[in-house]
């Protein structure tokens, strides 16, 4: 065993002592080590150590200084893998039909590829590939059918086109990109929480692509200027929870009540704003803003009416 400090080169048979979790096989016959743990350990290759360890399910190579992982591909049994804070140039190892059908979860953040590449994985349910400064989608990137949590934190990402042809996708984490626009995603039904902070939209379109159970919208820190611009967000029926702190329109508020109870005059069933759990009281307030606006808009009907008629009877004189 490597000594703390020292780095750790994997030889035929060195790998075996890393192994944890005893498993039974399917037919009850015979005993294999489910867990491989080599989280921090200072490893730079992975070489042909990895056909010793073939029948592990759950891999923890994080924190270590690894750079090709093709030698993974002997690992088919494998359920999780978390990869992350290496230096893997390249993800090509999961883009092959046959390899990994039992992944359900990968962690490859923090490393140094930069294309979001064509992933296959049939089983895939959960995946991070933040901090990779990734700007570039493999051509045959089509979407995923299972995958149901992807972070994709602190990359290049200009649009939401790439995020398309996710039937399962629940949970979509893009804060800290270079998103201008909140569109350009497709066919993602089952999106409910979807988090943008820290990019730089400015303008909410009048027509969005739909998202028909989105619950939470994390829109700090962009660009949003006005009111009607957030009130086009409650396009998204489902949504009740929105975040809009260190925005312009929050900035130049009067006051957080205020913007608050501007906000729930058009959209009462907001459960929290900014962070802050909705109250019954905010939301007499809005009703006491909403027939102040009524009450405004009246008299100003009723003095353009009465001006109006005064003018026409002048004319008529």
């Amino acid at each position: 065993m490597a000594e703390e400090g020292e780095k750790l080169v994997l030889k035929p048979g060195g790998v075996t002592q890393y192994l944890d979790g005893l498993m039974q096989t399917e037919d009850c016959e015979s005993f294999f080590y489910g867990e491989l743990n080599l989280s921090n350990r200072r490893v730079e290759g992975l070489a042909k150590s990895m056909d010793e360890v073939k029948e592990v399910r759950r891999c923890d190579f994080s924190i270590n200084n690894i750079a090709d992982i093709n030698p993974l591909k002997d690992m088919q049994q494998l359920v999780y893998l978390n990869i992350a804070r290496n230096k893997v140039k390249a993800l090509t190892v999961f883009t092959t039909e046959e390899m990994f059908p039992n992944l359900r979860w990968l962690d490859a953040s923090n490393n140094k590829y930069t294309e979001l590449p064509a992933l296959k994985l049939p089983k895939l349910e959960y995946l991070d590939i933040s901090y990779n400064k990734i700007e570039k989608v493999n051509d045959g990137w089509t979407g995923h059918a299972n995958i149901r949590i992807l972070k994709s934190i602190d990359n290049k990402f200009k649009t939401l086109a790439p995020f398309k042809a996710m039937p399962k996708l629940e949970e979509l984490y893009l804060a800290n990109n270079a998103i201008t626009n909140l569109s350009g995603w497709e066919s993602l039904p089952e999106l409910r929480k979807l988090h943008l902070r820290r990019n730089k939209i400015e303008k909410i379109e009048e027509e969005m692509p739909p998202l028909e159970k989105l619950e939470y919208l994390n829109l700090r820190a962009n660009k949003i200027g006005s009111i009607e611009h957030v009130e086009r967000l409650y396009a998204f029926a489902t949504l009740t929870d929105l975040n809009v702190i260190n925005n312009p329109v929050e900035q130049s508020a009067s006051s957080f009540n205020v913007l608050l109870a501007e906000v729930l005059c058009k959209r009462p069933k907001m459960i929290r704003f900014c962070k802050h759990v909705v109250t019954e009281a905010n939301l007499l307030e809005a009703v006491h803003l909403g027939q102040y606006k009524w009450e405004k808009a009246e008299a100003k009907r009723i003095a353009e009416e009465a001006a109006a008629a005064a003018a026409e009877a002048a004319a008529a004189e």
